[in-house]
């Protein structure tokens, strides 16, 4: 599961069978300290943030949903669904524009994350992790084919006294026990807020969705750890990611969830993907600057081939 240089087949080997592969003493003391100081500053900068759900709004008026689209029939009546219970992007409440101008000490207090627009673009320091020739690899072994860049993100996430949303509770991305094979994807977490002892709060369960009832699989998508049947509660695993770690995971296949945190938490987000995924028209709305694409290897123009070039 934790591995020192990059042997693909190894990694892949780790993430069929637990579900991650963490890759250790990866970043540099000088990318993160470069990331940690900037981000703060970012975060005050409302035009460069996407619009973000109001948590807030939700709890003090109790909203409900019941737009689970994802979920089959046949499971309405075991899933208890609410509008905690869905990406965070799903929710159409939003924070206003207003609240957002004051500065994410205050607008903290009314979201659980930010994601930053143009990430490539604004937060360019990224690059050298997300067109890393060697994480390609990794992809390509896991993907069997060769894998294209289908999302990046820099996401931001706050403490404070909101209730547990998306992130927060254990789901896989897809949500379906299925995924058809131009779908498949593995994902790269890159954390830039931990302290020298401080572990991720990230969290996995080891058994496979193959391996769960579908009714289970269907009904606790989106739980907290102390809603979960016993089979699936003993099989959490809280891997030892520490500061200049970063790590693969297999988001579909596998539930998982990550804690709030107890200060300011800043995430890098890369998504691998085939050249037919349903990513691929978001993929389109990524900007990067083409002095920086010129510079890209063939191998690594191949995997931005869907960017937006400005």
């Amino acid at each position: 599961m934790y591995f020192n240089s990059i042997k693909p087949l190894d990694l892949v080997n780790s993430l069929n069978k637990n579900g991650i592969a963490v890759l250790k003493n990866y970043l540099s003391n000088e990318t993160i300290e470069t990331i940690k100081k900037k981000i703060p500053k970012l975060l005050n900068k409302s035009n460069l943030i996407k619009t973000a759900s109001n948590i807030k709004e939700i709890k003090k008026n109790n909203f409900k949903n019941s737009n689970f689209y994802w979920l089959p029939k046949k499971f309405n009546k075991i899933f208890y669904g609410n509008q905690y219970k869905q990406p965070t992007g799903e929710i159409t409440t939003k924070v206003s524009n207003s609240i957002m101008k004051k500065g994410y000490k205050f607008y903290s207090k009314y979201t659980n994350s930010v994601e930053f627009k143009d990430p490539l673009v604004n937060v360019p320091e990224i690059q050298k992790i997300v067109f890393n020739e060697k994480l390609i690899k990794v992809a390509k072994k896991f993907l069997k084919t060769d894998p294209y860049l289908g999302y990046v993100a820099v996401r931001c996430h706050f403490k404070n006294n909101l209730p547990n949303i998306d992130f927060n509770l254990f789901h896989t991305d897809g949500r379906n026990k299925k995924t058809k094979n131009e779908n498949k994807l593995i994902k790269l977490l890159a954390p830039f807020h931990l302290e020298k002892k401080q572990k991720i709060e990230f969290s996995i369960i080891n058994v496979k969705r193959n391996k769960i009832k579908s009714e289970d699989y269907y009904k606790y998508q989106y739980s907290k750890a102390s809603e979960l049947p016993k089979y699936l509660k003993k099989k959490i695993i809280k891997p030892k990611v520490y500061k200049k770690d970063i790590y693969f995971f297999d988001p579909d296949n596998f539930l998982h969830n990550a804690k709030k945190p107890k200060k300011l938490r800043i995430m890098l987000y890369i998504i691998f993907v085939k050249k037919n995924n349903y990513m691929i028209p978001k993929t389109k709305k990524i900007k990067i600057k083409k002095k920086y694409f010129r510079l890209f290897s063939p191998r690594q123009k191949k995997f931005a081939k869907y960017l937006c070039q400005i």
